[in-house]
């Protein structure tokens, strides 16, 4: 379902720690690690927050190093101790620590997540960008990041405003005979590890006002939201995509500089 990556000690100089949680809800914690004491037993420990400002999550057993200092090994991650992580993992940010006082080594758990959205055909080029609290803001999409990202399992859903040079084209087509031309169209989202990823339109569902079950989708699908309108109303329209291909892109492709602005 998803995967975090962290890099210990300066620029990775001890390594890297992976997290691979899956949608039956256990994972696999994986170390490639070097530069530690040999023949010692560090115990390895995620965290809420980042390594300067650490909160205990859960003790992810303990790894210990061969007699040159390294460690290479793969170990299960229960349900329970993967739940206690996700509680955090959606929406705030978890470190992954090995060792303790002046033998640790932390690391930031990151992830990819989606950068940009072009739909072809529609004008539809937008930088996508982590959402803030308070009203949408306008010149950028963004993602919910409670929900997937994109090659994950589950929803990704990317949501902008149906303004000029936003996501009105969308509104637009909807409203003719049901969004009928939108079907077939694709869609490309570029992440922030440097792939771009493309869909294919498959449905478009108008007047939606719930979001009931969106966690029990297991399927991976691309969900594009925007408004219906007028203000303050609560139905959206969602454009479903899936997925068929990738590629790698450019780092200035997948990485395009937003300019977010109060909607007005």
């Amino acid at each position: 379902r998803r995967t975090w990556n962290a890099q210990l000690g300066t620029n990775g100089a001890n390594g890297t720690a992976s997290l691979t949680a899956y949608w039956t809800g256990n994972a696999v914690l994986g170390l490639s690690l070097v530069g530690l004491q040999p023949s010692t037993s560090y115990p390895v420990i995620a965290y809420r927050g980042t390594c300067a400002k650490p909160t205990l999550i859960a003790r992810l057993g303990s790894a210990v190093t061969d007699a040159g200092g390294a460690v290479a090994k793969s170990t299960a991650v229960s349900i329970r101790t993967m739940n206690a992580i996700w509680a955090y993992a959606r929406t705030s940010t978890v470190s992954i620590k090995v060792g303790t006082g002046s033998l640790g080594h932390c690391g930031v758990l990151r992830f990819a997540v989606a950068t940009r959205i072009a739909i072809s055909g529609l004008r539809i080029d937008l930088p996508v960008i982590k959402p803030g609290g308070g009203y949408p803001l306008c010149n950028v999409a963004m993602y919910i990041r409670e929900l997937s990202q994109p090659r994950e399992a589950g929803v990704t859903m990317i949501y902008a405003h149906a303004r000029k040079g936003m996501f009105l084209p969308l509104l637009e087509r909807s409203k003719i005979n049901n969004g009928a031309s939108l079907l077939g169209a694709t869609v490309r989202v570029w992440t922030s590890n440097d792939f771009v990823w493309t869909y294919q339109i498959t449905r478009v569902r108008r007047h939606v006002t719930s979001l009931d079950g969106v966690f029990g989708i297991g399927p991976e699908q691309l969900w594009i939201q925007t408004s219906e309108g007028p203000s303050g109303t609560a139905a959206k329209l969602i454009v479903v995509a899936k997925r068929t291909g990738y590629e790698e892109a450019g780092h200035e492709s997948a990485h395009p500089t937003a300019h977010p602005v109060v909607c007005r």
